[in-house]
């Protein structure tokens, strides 16, 4: 071997040493997010490897809690941020466009409600599930008081009072607009259209309050999932979505007459006003 080459090696050798230093040490932290569209929940199952984060028991148990509690909204951060807002944005683009202050998001982040911990049976591991609500996260967006006036319609149509509004999007549909079929995709503030596209379910359509409540609608999936005697009741008008629309595929539409069923009646436009609408997807 050359002189040059020895030296090159040499000098290769030395900044290794560098190299490995300036990697950032393994996180102590595993986790795993979920999102729930049904129960209107984001939770996230962490774990936190003692001997790795230097904590020794019994001493170290509240030290160890309390780092948990610490890490929680950065484990949280990237799943809540993906989270669908409506049929063309994501949490992450309202917080970049200014929607939504970044503030007020860490502190939705921040409070994530502890719903177990305990230690691993081998003690190596302080394992806890974190919870927070869908509807707190929609209510950030919630800023007006009171409701827009859904449209009275023009023409009758036979209707009658009915206790919730249940929307069947099972399957695939046809994208409005566009030549192809695709299915429902939950989101934050879905919209409810008739046929010429006026909206039954939008935002500044419903109650502000029915909104940081529960969320614009409920989700569900199959015909006897709970959620629709909670949340539509026991006699609701029930149809058929004919398409779907948006860019994340969150909207539903639904036909002229159908819709004429829930404008027709101030009972039935205050179900839409109020939330007490379902609808029925694939899961997702």
């Amino acid at each position: 071997m050359g002189t040059k080459a020895r030296i090159a090696l040499m000098a290769l050798a030395s900044l290794l040493p560098l190299a490995a230093s300036a990697a950032p040490p393994a996180s102590p932290f595993s986790a795993e997010a979920t999102i729930d569209w049904t129960a209107g929940t984001l939770s996230v199952e962490v774990e936190l490897d003692l001997a790795a984060a230097g904590i020794r028991l019994p001493s170290g148990r509240s030290q160890a809690e309390r780092a948990m509690e610490e890490a929680v909204p950065d484990l949280i951060r990237e799943t809540a941020l993906a989270i669908a807002l409506d049929s063309y944005r994501s949490v992450d683009d309202s917080v970049k466009d200014g929607t939504l202050e970044p503030n007020a998001f860490e502190a939705f982040l921040d409070g994530g409600r502890r719903v177990q911990s305990a230690l691993s049976r081998d003690l190596s591991r302080l394992e806890a599930s974190y919870e927070w609500r869908l509807a707190d996260l929609a209510a950030l967006y919630v800023r007006h008081s009171v409701p827009m006036d859904l449209p009275v319609p023009d023409r009758y149509a036979p209707t009658k009072d009915y206790t919730g509004i249940v929307v069947y999007l099972s399957g695939r549909f046809d994208v409005r607009g566009e030549h192809r079929q695709d299915s429902l995709r939950p989101c934050l503030f879905p919209r409810l259209y008739d046929d010429e596209m006026n909206a039954i379910i939008e935002r500044n359509l419903l109650y502000p309050d029915a909104l940081r409540e529960r969320g614009a609608v409920g989700y569900a999936v199959g015909l006897d999932d709970p959620v629709i005697a909670s949340r539509a009741g026991d006699s609701p008008l029930r149809v058929i979505a004919s398409a779907i629309f948006g860019s994340n595929r969150t909207d539903a539409v639904i036909s002229a007459d159908d819709a004429l069923k829930i404008l027709g009646s101030p009972a039935n436009r205050e179900l839409a006003r109020q939330g007490k609408v379902v609808f029925v997807i694939d899961a997702p």
